[in-house]
């Protein structure tokens, strides 16, 4: 793993149990704490560094600069049963900085178009949330190069394309799929999510329906891909599609639901890039507090077999193995979110196959103005935070 140098001092100097316990509750939820109990769990999900420390001696870090921000990629993709399994439908940047004691979550839309090199060196157009499908598929891409190939391959393809976009270097993946994330939701019996909004979405996608046909014939099915794509085309077969519905408040979640309201996308009211942002926060912070206020290790047994199965990380094992050794040393962090949307920094466009696609307002390929503007925009929920502290998330 190409962490930091300074890795091990975060882990050392702060609580990253509780951290990444926040920051990868959406993705991940307990999987991390999961693995403590199994060494062979760990061996498992873990592609990183095979056991070996990717950082030098804790003490000397310690008495070095102070820890500059991490930044872990968190992919939540559909899985088995899922039409384009490896896609990854959420794609968030954690960015941690344990100096300021603050994390923020920056939401990427996965129809960015980025630049990705699946012939060898040679780049060609992609939506982003190919990324880690192209990357994990070593049998239809045989000419990646080797950091994008083998059990790493999908992670390492995705934080370049994400790196991309946000203007400094991704440290570590995480990738779920949908049905982690629901078990790890029902393994805590639920959690409270503040929903700040009633709203209805109309086209949340059924499982296992992703190819019905809605009585449409071949020649019909064809004529309209043909000339439609994205949410045009979906409104075309409101069979592969439910009614969901959530009222402003409190809501107790169980995963599929929590799931639901993470990923809902098309609500006249809540429906933005922006809404689906904050209310992936919010389910990470429900997930947060029910794990620090539960007495979880007995509900974490019967899990243990099959974590391996929805869960992938670069993180190494030293890595994992210190924070755990860290995770009684629980300290406060105040939590943000930020969403790139073309009520910001990106506009639509059709790639030259006629892909619905999200480009940057300068042009495809300039990202220097959309790295300004999340500066600036980092650098302004800094000093909001700073000025309200109300803002902090209190943890026990």
């Amino acid at each position: 793993m190409n962490a930091p140098q300074n890795w091990l001092s975060f882990i050392k100097k702060s609580p990253l149990l509780t951290a990444l316990m926040a920051v990868l509750g959406l993705m991940v939820g307990l999987a991390i704490v999961f693995a403590i109990f199994s060494w062979q769990t760990l061996r498992q999900i873990s592609v990183g560094g095979g056991g070996q420390s990717a950082t030098a001696d804790v003490s000397t870090q310690l008495a070095a600069a102070q820890p500059q921000p991490f930044s872990v990629l968190l992919l939540g993709y559909g899985g088995g049963g899922h039409e384009g399994g490896l896609l990854t439908d959420t794609i968030i940047v954690a960015r941690i900085d344990p100096v300021k004691e603050q994390i923020t979550l920056i939401t990427l839309p996965r129809d960015l178009w980025v630049s990705l090199p699946v012939n060898g060196e040679t780049e060609s157009g992609w939506k982003i949330n190919a990324a880690y499908q192209i990357g994990s598929d070593d049998l239809s891409y045989p000419n990646k190069l080797a950091q994008f190939s083998g059990e790493a391959g999908g992670g390492n393809l995705a934080k370049l394309a994400v790196s991309q976009v946000v203007g400094f270097p991704i440290d570590a993946f995480v990738a779920v799929s949908f049905s982690g994330f629901t078990k790890s939701v029902d393994v805590l019996k639920g959690v409270e999510v503040e929903v700040e909004k009633t709203f209805d979405d109309y086209w949340y996608p059924l499982e296992g329906m992703e190819d019905e046909t809605c009585g449409k014939s071949e020649e019909e099915i064809e004529a309209l891909t043909a000339t439609m794509s994205g949410y045009l085309l979906e409104q075309e077969f409101p069979c592969r599609y439910e009614h969901i519905h959530f009222d402003q408040g409190t809501v107790r979640m169980d995963g599929a639901t929590a799931l639901k309201f993470a990923r809902s996308r098309h609500s006249a009211q809540d429906g933005s890039d922006f809404s689906r942002s904050q209310r992936q926060k919010n389910v990470i912070l429900a997930m947060k507090d029910k794990v620090l206020r539960i007495d979880f290790l007995p509900k974490l047994i019967p899990f243990i077999s099959t974590i391996s199965q929805d869960l992938q990380t670069d993180l190494s094992l030293d890595n994992i193995q210190e924070f755990i050794k860290k995770k009684d040393e629980y300290q406060t962090y105040t939590i943000h979110s930020v969403a790139l949307t073309e009520d910001n920094v990106l506009n639509h466009g059709r790639s030259q196959d006629g892909q619905y696609i999200l480009i940057p307002r300068e042009g495809a390929g300039n990202w220097d103005s959309i790295h300004k503007w999340l500066e600036q925009e980092l650098t302004a929920k800094e000093e909001q935070i700073s000025q309200e502290p109300s803002a902090i998330i209190p943890t026990e």
